[in-house]
């Protein structure tokens, strides 16, 4: 190859032996800044977006780069591809200024009074980085006024990662939302059935998910129907067999039809509880403790270093408030014991339950409870 250049030295048959590899890094910085001009500019715009009657111009080949929407619209023949002009049909113009801002430039600014047109038309037009930027600031704005707003958006738009981060919100304050009015007069029959069956539901008490599901029941003569759909998911045998047979089964035999059935569920908890030994052949998700942590626990064992008395408590440790709670009482004194968890079960077997750690003084004795 002859140089276009004179040179007094003529040129070796090769340079060099060796090859480098240069890459210019801003190179798509550069040609986005460059595309961006141009379209502020009008300069090589081949296509005017249009919604609420205010256009958008901007660059065809981009706008299929960017979007499988914008993509098919131009390649398979459809009349669009050959409009001056394209009216996107449900989406509005404050959304489309600023998906169409965020493709050229990679900015999105996101604020209560822009999120739901830009949702709307990021989802429409298929601009899923935009879809996932507004979940995240979605998220980051979630509280007890707007959460079942936010829900229903989920919904509407299959979101699941703000669905899944709105459930757990709920979750962790189940307590306090299930019988605010709105939460009773508006949360769907599946995501209360979703969250009563969850072992990750804050609660202080089974009474308390049966009282709020017994609620929501009770709104409307319509939800009945639902009786057994949602008091399937109580877990009847967590609840004391006194309490069961006093409380439990009156308020469900007065407040729901008889054919719901529901009586039945208070019924199998009753001889869950009439029946010890065979409650490791009776196990269903009725009778699953419902866990959220780990917790730790201190069961029985000597109370003072000199060993002269023996104990029974079982405590469990409050992290928030750093301090021992009381979880239970044993049946009798002891130290020495093995402890274990089973199945969410908690396990004390053998030990002494005397001062003397002598034979006569060990037990041979296994204790259950759930915690």
């Amino acid at each position: 190859m002859e140089s276009s250049k004179q040179t007094r030295v003529s040129r070796p048959h090769k340079i060099s032996e060796s090859s480098k590899l240069y890459r210019w890094i801003d190179l798509s910085c550069f040609i986005l800044q460059r595309l961006n001009d141009q379209r502020q500019s009008g300069h090589f715009c081949d296509v005017v977006l249009v919604a609420d009657d205010q256009t958008v111009p901007a660059h065809r080949n981009f706008l299929s780069a960017c979007s499988d929407y914008f993509n098919s619209m131009f390649t398979i023949g459809m009349k669009e591809a050959h409009q001056k002009e394209v009216e996107l049909v449900g989406a509005s113009f404050i959304g489309l200024k600023a998906v169409v801002d965020f493709l050229y430039t990679g900015d999105l600014t996101l604020d209560g009074g822009n999120i739901d047109y830009v949702l709307e038309t990021a989802h429409l037009l298929q601009i899923w980085k935009v879809v996932d930027f507004c979940c995240e600031y979605l998220e980051n704005e979630v509280n007890e006024d707007n959460y079942l707003y936010l829900q229903e958006l989920a919904s509407i738009y299959s979101l699941e990662r703000l669905g899944c981060y709105i459930d757990s919100f709920i979750l962790r304050s189940y307590s306090t939302f299930s019988f605010t009015t709105a939460f009773l007069h508006n949360i769907p029959l599946q995501k209360l059935c979703q969250y009563l069956l969850s072992s990750q539901v804050q609660h202080n008490s089974e009474h308390d998910l049966l009282q709020s599901a017994l609620q929501w029941l009770t709104q409307c003569p319509q939800r009945e129907t639902h009786s057994y759909q949602v008091l399937q998911n109580i877990r009847f045998q967590l609840i004391s067999k006194s309490d069961l047979l006093h409380q439990v089964k009156p308020a469900i035999c007065s407040l729901l039809p008889k054919e719901s059935n529901c009586e039945c569920l208070v019924e199998e908890a009753i001889y869950y509880h009439n029946n010890v030994a065979a409650q490791p052949l009776l196990q269903n998700i009725r009778s699953t403790l419902r866990f959220g942590t780990e917790r730790l626990l201190f069961v029985g064992g000597e109370v003072s270093e000199q060993c002269l008395e023996l104990s029974d408590d079982v405590y469990n440790l409050d992290i928030e408030k750093e301090q021992w709670m009381s979880e239970t009482q044993l049946p009798a004194r002891r130290s020495h014991h093995c402890v274990t968890s089973l199945g969410n079960f908690v396990y004390v077997a053998g030990g002494s339950f005397s001062r003397d750690n002598g034979g006569d003084a060990a037990s041979n004795l296994l204790y259950r409870w759930p915690p």
